[in-house]
């Protein structure tokens, strides 16, 4: 686990660095936009944004806050950090935690697993460190009250609350419950436009479910909610109900005068408001209430554009599983398509013989030898030898529909050995005709691993096609497996199976032997292969938790690929045998 932090850690620090200079200046031009910046000059902007940029960086990689602090120290004292109020520092170094977190959304879009472990990692170390330097601006003004410091921890609460692992509908209502404790409100609510000109959502906070169920469906937007949207500014009121544009309460509804609402506003575009009612303590809300107010706005949006990220990502991963089944699914086609002609003449002995053995029975019919003895010997010999190449035909065309099936992998224990025979024996045939030689070694004793034995029996048809293809009339290829033990912890080891390809073929040349994987890449005649047997190989052996390798010394030596695959644990393999459906050989033996 800790090395797997490690690792994270350092691409997480090696992203940030790569595009440090473009996520600072996306990050500048975001708080000019919103006014964040007034008071400084460009050389104060482009030297504060760059330290605290560094700082950042620092802290990921290092895990240690001591340069933060001293920074947050000195910055208080003169006054310059975060700019003239403490609600500016939460906005800034939110910003800055948005385009960092929005960078890694952009960067690892088809990778859910891989950003959210990316996300798990930086989200802790972003919210200490804007905490650490809020909370140091804080001290540093002795001039703050009680009340603005207590304001100021809910807020970076409210903040806080975007990094837990929450739903969208907690996260909002936990900002709508937020808002009625720090604007002494009585009542808070929060609707998301549903882009229909209705409310996809509406949360409130001081109004009980039996309240709600007596108010009756949420408002439509039609009053002064309606002004939020169209308007897309802050608005308060000292009596909502002597408004002009107000539409009045529907029945069961309680009595609410002063009104505070703000616009929730998502890269330019208003996604729904915040509104808070019936001041406690006062008439009429304050401007202060309006600042909270608009930085928990600020948080809604932020929430909703995470959630619209995620959906996003997780569209676009879908997408792009369907695509890869597809590209396996033509794959394997084209890999039936490339056997047809070997297939065709296996196919063809056993039909031929029974041919041969229905005209032999056909001659004895005319000629009348049917009550001769010996004649129905010969015929009962004639009947099983139509059967057993009837069976043997049978059997090659079971072999290539289940082959070619469509179907959701399944994982158990299989004898790798008896799937190397399996897809040799697709092969054997063309590469008779061809002069060409397929040697499998044994393969050592218990070569079982956890796998799905149709996807691995494509990934050895791919390599095997592919030598064939590089091959001349004469050449060979070979099949060797080998065991061995790697260390992983100080407590235990893991076991690998690795197999090795190898043929005499043409080889591959060093500028190209980095590309093999890529998709589409082909050194092929056109019409001869896709360019996607070994990307698919490698998917399918990373699946299986493996790796692929391809090794060549140059054109004309060879070539070498090693698949190397996790060993099932030997209590396993005890405890349950194999399961090998039709991988038998021809005879039912291994070899």
């Amino acid at each position: 686990m800790v090395r797997s932090n490690t690792t994270l850690r350092k691409e997480l620090v090696s992203h940030f660095s790569a595009k440090g200079e473009l996520l600072r200046r996306e990050w500048v031009r975001r708080m000019q936009a919103k006014g964040l910046l007034e008071g400084l000059t460009p050389d104060e902007i482009e030297i504060e944004s760059g330290v605290l940029c560094t700082i950042v960086l620092e802290c990921v990689e290092t895990g240690r806050y001591d340069p933060a602090l001293a920074y947050a120290h000195l910055k208080a004292k003169q006054g310059v950090l975060g700019g003239r109020t403490p609600e500016q520092i939460i906005d800034r170094l939110a910003l800055l935690h948005d385009v960092y977190r929005q960078s890694l959304f952009k960067r690892y879009r088809g990778e859910v697993d891989r950003l959210a472990k990316l996300l798990d990692l930086y989200a802790p170390v972003a919210h200490r460190l804007q905490t650490l330097i809020t909370l140091t601006f804080v001290e540093e003004r002795e001039r703050m009250s009680k009340r603005e410091m207590n304001q100021l921890r809910m807020l970076i609460r409210a903040g806080m609350i975007l990094s837990a692992k929450l739903s969208l509908e907690e996260v909002l209502q936990r900002i709508v419950n937020m808002a009625c404790k720090l604007m002494s409100a009585k009542y808070a609510a929060l609707g998301v436009l549903d882009g229909k000109g209705g409310l996809s959502r509406f949360i409130t906070a001081g109004i009980d479910e039996t309240a709600r169920q007596a108010i009756g469906p949420p408002p439509v937007g039609k009053g002064i909610l309606g002004v939020l949207v169209r308007e897309g500014k802050p608005l308060r009121l000292k009596n909502l109900t002597a408004d002009p544009r107000a539409h009045g309460f529907p029945p069961h509804h309680p009595a609410m005068h002063s009104f505070l609402g703000v616009p929730v506003v998502s890269k330019g575009k208003v996604r729904g408001n915040l509104y808070v009612t019936e001041k406690q303590g006062a008439a009429e809300f304050s401007e202060e209430d309006e600042t909270l107010a608009i930085t928990l706005a600020t948080q809604a949006a932020i929430a909703l554009e995470n959630a619209s990220l995620y959906e996003e990502l997780r569209r676009s991963y879908d997408e792009l599983k369907q695509s890869q089944q597809l590209l396996v699914r033509q794959e394997k086609l084209a890999s039936l398509g490339r056997l047809a002609a070997g297939l065709a003449h296996e196919l063809n002995n056993p039909l031929s013989s029974v041919a041969g053995f229905a005209e032999a029975l056909q001659r004895r019919v005319e000629t009348a030898e049917i009550g001769d003895l010996a004649a129905l010997a010969e015929w009962r010999q004639y009947v099983t030898m139509i059967q057993d190449e009837v069976a043997r035909a049978a059997t090659i065309v079971r072999r290539l529909l289940d082959f070619a099936r469509q179907r959701e992998p399944t994982f158990s224990l299989v004898d790798l050995y008896d799937v190397a025979l399996h897809a040799v024996s697709f092969v054997e045939r063309q590469a008779s005709l061809e002069n060409q030689r397929i040697v499998v070694a044994p393969f050592p004793d218990r070569s079982v691993v956890q796998a799905d034995a149709q996807m691995l029996q494509q990934v050895f048809l791919n390599l095997l096609t592919n030598a064939l293809d590089a091959i001349e009339s004469g050449g060979e290829i070979r099949i060797d497996a080998y065991h061995r033990q790697e260390a992983v912890d100080p407590a235990g080891e893991q076991r690998w199976l690795d197999v090795f390809v190898s043929d005499t073929g043409s080889g591959i040349s060093p500028d190209n032997l980095s590309r093999v994987f890529d998709p589409f890449f082909t050194t092929k005649e056109v019409g001869k292969g896709t360019g996607l047997g070994l990307a698919i190989s490698q998917s399918i052996v990373e699946q299986h938790k493996g790796s692929i390798e391809v090794r060549s010394r140059g054109i004309g030596k060879g070539t070498v690929v090693i698949v190397s695959l996790p060993l099932a644990d030997r209590s396993e393999i005890d405890g349950k045998r194999p399961d090998l459906p039709g991988m038998e050989g021809k005879d039912g033996s291994r070899g």
